[in-house]
């Protein structure tokens, strides 16, 4: 048996995805595992190949550890981001230096920045030249074979240049082309894949694993490197698919957080049906072990999609990542963000929020349509629509995106070779409102966002936003609870009582009485429910007519039922619940209703309501959420901090507290 060694190199701890700074508090070392690697572990030959993995995120080793690791391997398969640049810069220039293992490297950084590897433009690039034996362009199931083949024939490293394995007609394209987008050939059916191999991690050291449905968006933003190298359009997994890899999860004892890592949840909407079907009955079967994110695009709150919506809270859906960009129509228009146009971002925000799901949000600072009034425009947004993860960072030109090409024709690049992280200062071309104001408007941007106080306020107004659905498991486990104690001994008792601990309690407090007012609601509801029960069930027989104002009611209790159908009566398939709700709706639509039928709808009704009433006994789902915000604000904060830091000594800026729109541009 041949010995692969997986690496996956470490993402720097000043970036808003690292997480870094809350892991001590949740017992947890990295937030997600390297999906990537698992997966192409579980594609190569398995009785050829035993794998050991190594997450630099998870522990760092020493450097005689990791060479000797290095040595005992008969090959490295790293898989990496941008971000993750530097990290593996250092392993190839310190433990790998001077070994003869061969280095093969995977993911959007061997896609992305396969040019500037393959011909160096810096040290840097130098030294991943130098280093890497193999770049994998795109996913690596077409391309195990003849990586297999090459590597038996030279079993040794080169410093030579590296081999790039890529579709002849993508490496013929010119630069930033998408006419290959489409090619069926090239981006192959996504379906049947294996399982990722989780019996190379410790689930436990993770605060969420991961789990992909589909690849690939139709849409074509002119910043995206994803699709250059994922398609451009999507390919879904079946729900066999979908629960075998469920199951997979499941198997390892995980219990909690679940992130959908597809470029676009919502691309293909047919093949979300199936897929969120499979997702429900998964949970609905084994209590809701798990709770999913994802990332989707604006247009899932549109009319002919919002239907996917529901579909997504009954399969437990907690958060979802929207790529908002920038609230100006000019600069959507200039990113070709259309559907942030035909689909007005805040309707989306606000229809995922009353499906009781959170939205986390990106945005992107410096197109030629901004202007330092822009950066005001970004905080009114974030702060209306109550988003407390605004995930911001400057405007970055991506290798092989047409607005890399663009900016390059212009004679408007710059050489950055350190801008591995949009989460700094670091300018990476000549913005048309110059250079200060691009850092000047980024910096008002994080101090607006980022501060302590700024972030329990936008807490206390998503909580009062967000409602609270039933399709969860509700029960917190010891790790949550000690995570909030020691969230509440460094926030609320920490030091003296400054403005920012009178912020963290007054979001505890408004928590704690929103629990406490929807549990009076659900006591009235519950009462006022038995009441209209009692007389309307007093009065029939066999069948129940109804006026309009009964058919209201019952349409009401309805639609509790069918929330506690499909999250308490696991006995029930889905497709009996649908028929039995669409049964009574168009029994309620003529008036007449069948005893029997409508006495199910107000027990499941009852059921519902006892539901959702345990969801705000103490500690109640508002107190669990802010809580939780606090948390993660530790990390955003420090991040920022850190951030704001550097860009103060390294540039001496003066810092305002004045709105950016009373400054001159």
């Amino acid at each position: 048996m041949k010995k692969g060694l997986l690496v996956a190199p470490e993402f720097p701890a000043d970036s808003f995805w690292s997480f870094k700074y809350v892991m001590k508090y949740i017992r947890r070392k990295a937030p997600f595992p390297p999906l990537g690697l698992l997966t192409f572990a579980a594609l190569m030959p398995q009785d050829e190949w035993e794998f050991e993995l190594v997450d630099l995120n998870v522990g760092r080793l020493s450097s005689q550890q990791l060479r000797k690791k290095i040595q005992d391997s008969d090959t490295v398969f790293a898989g990496a981001m941008n971000v993750q640049r530097d990290s593996l810069v250092e392993l190839l220039k310190g433990p790998a230096h001077g070994t003869d293992t061969p280095w093969v490297l995977g993911g959007p950084l061997a896609s992305t920045y396969r040019s500037s590897i393959m011909d160096p433009r810096n040290e840097q690039d130098a030294v991943l030249h130098r280093g890497l034996d193999y770049l994998v362009w795109g996913e690596a199931s077409p391309w195990i074979a003849e990586l297999n083949r090459r590597l038996e024939e030279t079993p040794t490293h080169s410093d030579a240049s590296p081999f790039l394995f890529i579709p002849e007609r993508v490496l013929n394209e010119p630069e930033a082309s998408r006419k290959y987008l489409q090619d069926r050939s090239i981006f192959e059916p996504f379906d049947g894949l294996p399982s990722p191999r989780w019996d190379l991690i410790d689930v436990g050291h993770y605060r969420a694993l991961m789990l992909q449905t589909t690849a690939g968006c139709r849409f074509r933003c002119n910043f995206c490197d994803i699709i250059q190298f994922n398609g451009g359009f999507p390919r879904a997994k079946g729900g066999t698919d979908v629960t075998r890899e469920l199951q997979a999860i499941y198997d390892t004892g995980f219990r909690g957080g679940v992130f959908t890592v597809d470029d676009n949840f919502v691309s293909e909407p047919k093949a979300m049906e199936e897929i969120l079907d499979a997702m429900t009955e998964f949970q609905r079967q084994h209590d809701y072990p798990f709770e999913f994110f994802t990332q989707a695009s604006i247009d899932l709150g549109k009319e002919s999609l919002a239907y996917l919506v529901p579909l997504m809270q009954q399969a437990g859906f907690a958060t979802v990542f929207l790529g908002i960009e920038n609230p100006d129509p000019a600069a959507l228009r200039q990113m070709n963000k259309i559907q942030n146009i035909k689909t007005a971002p805040k309707d989306t925000i606000g229809l995922l929020q009353k499906n009781g799901i959170e939205v986390q949000a990106g945005f992107i600072f410096g197109a030629d349509t901004d202007t330092r009034q822009t950066a005001d425009n970004i905080v009114d947004f974030v702060e209306k629509n109550g988003v407390f993860s605004a995930m911001t960072g400057t405007l970055t030109p991506l290798p092989h995106t047409p607005l890399y090409v663009e900016l390059k024709e212009q004679g408007r690049l710059l050489e950055a070779e350190l801008a591995c992280n949009n989460v700094d200062d670091t300018v990476q071309f000549k913005p048309l409102m110059g250079a200060d104001n691009l850092q000047s408007g980024f910096l008002h941007i994080l101090e607006s966002l980022f501060s302590q106080q700024a972030m329990y306020g936008r807490a206390e107004r998503l909580i009062g936003r967000l409602d609270t659905h039933i399709f969860t498991n509700s029960h917190l486990d010891m790790g949550q609870v000690l995570a909030a104690l020691r969230s509440f001994a460094r926030q609320g008792l920490g030091g003296l009582w400054t403005k920012e601990q009178r912020g963290y309690f007054h979001l505890l407090r408004r928590a704690v009485q929103l629990d406490r007012q929807f549990l009076r609601d659900i006591h009235s509801e519950t009462r006022n429910l038995g009441s209209y029960w009692d007389k309307m069930g007093a009065a029939a027989k066999n069948y129940i007519e109804l006026d309009g104002q009964d058919a209201k009611r019952f349409a009401e209790m309805l639609s509790y039922a069918q929330d506690a159908l499909v999250r308490c009566r696991p006995d029930m398939g889905l497709t009996e619940v649908q028929d039995f709700v669409q049964r009574v709706r168009e029994a309620v639509a003529q008036g007449v209703l069948p005893r029997a039928e409508a006495q199910s709808v107000y027990e499941a009704a009852r059921e519902y309501l006892h539901t959702k009433r345990a969801l705000f006994q103490f500690p109640g789902s508002h107190l669990v959420k802010a809580l939780e915000l606090s948390i993660v604000g530790i990390h955003y904060g420090t991040v920022v901090e850190h951030v704001l830091t550097k860009m103060r000594e390294g540039r001496g800026l003066t810092l305002s507290t004045e709105p950016m729109s009373t400054r001159p541009v």
